[in-house]
């Protein structure tokens, strides 16, 4: 399982546009219940400003170094950029910003061919660097405060050849998240979340009973820097199969042992809650399922974390527990803008 951020430590036993979110914390006697959400008009990912088309103008820099300016439309506040990269090859990106804005920085990779790794350098003009924030560490991902306004520099790296698709959003001046909005791609479901999470191809292990048809990585940078926590994901998906839809509801071994917790309402369909996970060197994954089979279609919401043993982590190198019930929040405040129809 690849880490978000590849932290050189020591361990024990060895020798890594709405703008605020209500979130609720789960309860099996609470209804879940959001305002209905915007009306949407694509299965593709959205936001209340239309995704602009990237504008490539190449320049040389020094060390004849392609340059590639990313330019966002009139009030626009993120671009998905479309592109790929030869293996053995990198390409790197500008952008400018302001300073105190709240910028971040994610790939999603084709669904084609083997998922690849791609470490990811964010620099200032100033010669700051933003990614990774910690050195001798690797991302794969940034998000946090500018703290100048200048051009920064996205230089990506895989490790092998890879069509993606580059996700920049910067929040506009005092603005702490922006809303992106989902539909599903049976037209059935749909919810938002904020930049701190972004689409992602998952690179783990199967831990779900109905392939994601969108994974969404957790990528606020000041969540993993210093903690245990590795990663953390929340995985959609629906299905209409016969056999699916007759078991939708029923527990799971993959990834460990899973049980029933109880029921929750959201916003007026009812789904069962369950728990599920593992320990391994030192590794802890912790999965959260809410199933319900509604209108003939099964639907499944993980909720995926994986952090380190804090008692594994040598005392000299400062690691401590990450917030897990604020993240633990974050991901419920997704769940209750969930809207099924």
């Amino acid at each position: 399982m690849p880490y978000r951020f590849l932290i050189v430590l020591l361990l024990v036993s060895l020798s890594a546009c709405s703008f605020q979110m209500q979130v609720l914390t789960p309860d099996p006697s609470v209804t879940i219940t959001a305002p209905t959400p915007t009306t949407f008009s694509s299965t593709e990912l959205l936001s209340a400003t239309p995704s602009p088309l990237p504008t490539f103008t190449p320049t040389v820099a020094s060390g004849n170094l392609s340059i590639h300016p990313i330019r966002f439309s009139p009030n626009g506040t993120y671009i998905d950029v479309a592109d790929g990269i030869p293996a053995g090859s990198r390409k790197t990106y500008s952008v400018n910003a302001l300073k105190g804005q709240v910028m971040s920085v994610s790939i999603l990779q084709s669904l084609e061919g083997d998922w690849v790794y791609i470490p990811m350098e964010i620099v200032g003009a100033d010669g700051s660097t933003l990614c990774p924030p910690i050195v001798n560490t690797e991302c794969t991902f940034w998000r946090g405060i500018l703290p100048s306004t200048q051009e920064y520099l996205i230089t990506l790296t895989p490790v092998n050849a890879v069509n993606f698709t580059l996700r920049v959003a910067i929040n506009p001046p005092g603005v702490a998240t922006q809303s992106f909005q989902y539909l599903s791609q049976g037209g059935k479901a749909s919810f938002s979340y904020t930049d701190e999470f972004a689409p992602v191809r998952f690179p783990g292990a199967e831990v779900y009973k109905i392939d994601p048809e969108l994974t969404m990585d957790f990528i606020d940078t000041k969540f993993y820097l210093n903690t245990n926590l590795l990663e953390a994901f929340l995985l959609f998906g629906s299905s209409s199969a016969g056999e699916m839809l007759q078991n939708c509801t029923q527990p799971i071994s993959f990834g460990g042992p899973e049980s029933i917790v109880g029921e929750e309402t959201v916003n007026g369909v009812k789904f069962v809650h369950s728990q599920g996970g593992g320990v391994s060197a030192g590794n802890i994954y912790e999965q959260t399922y809410y199933r319900a089979a509604y209108q003939g279609v099964c639907y499944e919401v993980t909720f995926f974390v994986h952090y380190g043993n804090i008692g594994a982590y040598s005392p000299d190198v400062g690691v401590k527990e990450f917030d897990h019930e604020e993240l633990l929040q974050k991901f419920e405040g997704i769940l209750s803008t969930l809207i099924i129809k």
